[in-house]
């Protein structure tokens, strides 16, 4: 794939992307509101923080943490790894490979274009949230908010590397989808999206941090939901930049060899 071409074509797929959304807005409204497990973990552990705190949360802690997770969800969620794995398996991936643009390009730019209709239809949600727990109106400050654009974006690219590679496996096996479920349910514990980390023991705690699922969703969480303390910005960043890297990598591979056995079989 040549590089400037891609970022050429790339405000055309979004636009393109964009009126999809559009024509079909209750179908996105739908992708939304099922990611809206946070605001029924937050019930939970406001509940359970009514009288004291745990590992430093209290109940505003908690509540700030749970709105981070919200829309952090939402702002790194994709559906590239069914997408993918569905064309490959129909062989619809075939008619893709004719065109210019290399299709996960392609999918990338397309997710990207879907995060303001996210952020619209999620709004509202976060500003009834907003008046039950006003405590949410207090946010990092500027240096964190930077972090946390940089944060998110490497968490929103990860994400999109992950599910792309999951989904890439249909090349070879027929449920790469069952797999990838494997791999969302450990996300939902080592990712912080259940809990927040501190609540787990210290070594399962070192464990997670060893792993790519934080770097996918709990940085910026924790970034903005300012839990994380100041001098560990930078090696919180550099380890999601550091997956990303690993992920691309191991995608490229995956891809390339796929392609392989995708043409040898004549799809």
């Amino acid at each position: 794939m040549r590089w400037p071409h891609a970022l050429r074509v790339a405000p055309t797929i979004a636009r393109v992307a964009w009126s999809d959304m559009v024509a079909y807005r209750a179908e996105m409204v739908v992708w939304v509101l099922t990611a809206t497990l946070p605001l029924f973990l937050l019930a939970l552990w406001d509940a359970v923080l009514v009288d004291g705190s745990v590992a430093g949360f209290g109940r505003a802690e908690i509540a700030r943490y749970f709105a981070a997770t919200l829309l952090v969800r939402q702002l790194t969620g994709h559906w590239i790894a069914w997408e993918l794995a569905y064309e490959i398996r129909q062989g619809q991936l075939s008619a893709r490979l004719l065109r210019p643009l290399h299709p996960l390009w392609s999918a990338y730019v397309w997710a990207i274009a879907a995060q303001p209709w996210r952020v619209a239809i999620l709004s509202p949600l976060l500003v009834v949230l907003t008046f039950w727990r006003p405590e949410l109106l207090a946010w990092p400050g500027a240096p964190h908010a930077a972090a946390f654009v940089v944060s998110v974006f490497l968490a929103f690219t990860l994400s999109f590397l992950v599910q792309a590679t999951f989904g890439s496996l249909a090349f070879f096996i027929d449920k790469a989808d069952g797999a990838f479920g494997v791999w969302f349910a450990v996300w939902t514990v080592a990712s912080g999206y259940v809990a927040p980390l501190a609540f787990f023991p210290d070594a399962v705690v070192t464990a997670f941090r060893w792993l790519p699922f934080r770097a996918m969703l709990g940085v910026p969480v924790e970034i903005l939901a300012g839990v994380l303390p100041d001098e560990a910005l930078l090696p919180a960043l550099a380890g999601q930049a550091a997956w990303v890297a690993v992920v691309w990598w191991t995608l490229d591979r995956v891809w390339r060899a796929g392609l392989a056995r995708y043409g040898a079989f004549g799809a």
